[in-house]
């Protein structure tokens, strides 16, 4: 069984423009890739190459096994596509668009409006059937979008940036969309929105410059950070000694103290820990014993964080190679 999507050692040029550089990855079927990178990283292009809207410059983009560049027909059958900005015709009541996208997509006459009910259903489109399309808001706009790439159950979905300009309630609505098509299809999506990605997806894949910095699952890339290794406390105690003594610990690699204001003999102390077990338990024992211990958390850093680390790598790493 092939991969939904494969991707192997492309690039693209534009001119003497390098866009993106041998990038490598897989899309199995039924799971859900988040694509993250700050804008110009080359995720649009990726996207582009992948649904056959630009040709790759070298390398091969395979999907469900039907090379994009030879068999372009049978590769783009596969797919559904929601681009950056939504292909709408504004002057179409919702209903004629989708009908024209379902018949442009060679679905029977007659499973036409089953398909289009269920895509209809799925994104909240009922209240808006019969109004034209330059008449809708942005957020429903962009549920319009998704229902045309929605259309023929494709077995890979391409969403570039799918909740943007939509309200919290919209967002919440088009994740479980997203998340139920995932289950029996394959998903990558585009976004800025780092919750999006520990909510609904499988595995993450972060590019910047065109290059793939990282791809693994949200936990494992959190737990892959040095930054994960981090435990909090609030002590009274001597700053100098209680620094002294949480540096002897096995596994304490840094240690930086702070006084909270308005508690006078209290630190705000920050333990930086290597990534073996115990580490907590060990702070808190050799604390307690000899100082009044208020609090003691382990903290785990934000996506956002593991995100702009391994850009800043990337951007050093590319500078390093210039």
């Amino acid at each position: 069984m092939h991969p939904a999507v494969q991707l192997n050692s492309v690039s693209k040029r534009y001119g003497s423009r390098p866009i993106v550089h041998d990038l490598s990855f897989t899309v199995e079927r039924n799971e859900i890739v988040g694509f993250l990178g700050p804008n110009g990283a080359g995720k649009t292009t990726t996207m582009r190459m992948i649904a056959g809207f630009t040709t790759a410059s070298a390398g091969q983009v395979l999907v469900c096994g039907f090379d994009m560049a030879t068999q372009n027909h049978e590769a783009a059958r596969k797919l559904g596509y929601l681009p950056e900005q939504p292909p709408l015709y504004d002057t179409l009541e919702v209903s004629q668009y989708l009908r024209f996208v379902a018949a442009v997509k060679g679905l029977q006459k007659s499973e036409i409006p089953r398909e289009l009910d269920r895509v209809m259903s799925a994104c909240r489109l009922e209240t808006v059937v019969r109004r034209e399309i330059y008449k809708l808001s942005k957020g429903y706009r962009q549920r319009v979008g998704l229902a045309q790439a929605l259309l023929g159950s494709p077995d890979v979905l391409l969403l570039d940036e799918p909740t943007a300009g939509l309200d919290p309630g919209q967002i919440q609505e088009t994740r479980e969309v997203i998340r139920s098509f995932g289950a029996q299809h394959a998903v990558l999506l585009s976004t800025h929105i780092l919750p999006e990605v520990t909510m609904i997806c499988q595995r993450v894949a972060i590019i910047n410059n065109g290059r793939l910095l990282a791809i693994d699952s949200p936990a494992s890339l959190q737990q892959a950070s040095e930054d994960s290794n981090n435990v909090a406390l609030e002590v009274t105690a001597p700053a100098a000694e209680l620094e002294q003594e949480l540096r002897s610990l096995t596994g304490v690699l840094a240690v930086s103290t702070h006084p909270v204001p308005a508690r006078p003999g209290v630190l705000r102390v920050a333990c930086h820990v290597d990534g073996g077990e115990g580490a907590e338990a060990r702070i808190a024992r050799a604390v307690a014993s000899r100082w009044e211990l208020h609090r003691l958390e382990r903290q785990q850093p934000t996506l956002e964080n593991i995100f702009l680390r391994y850009v800043a790598q990337g951007e050093a790493k590319g500078k390093g190679q210039q």
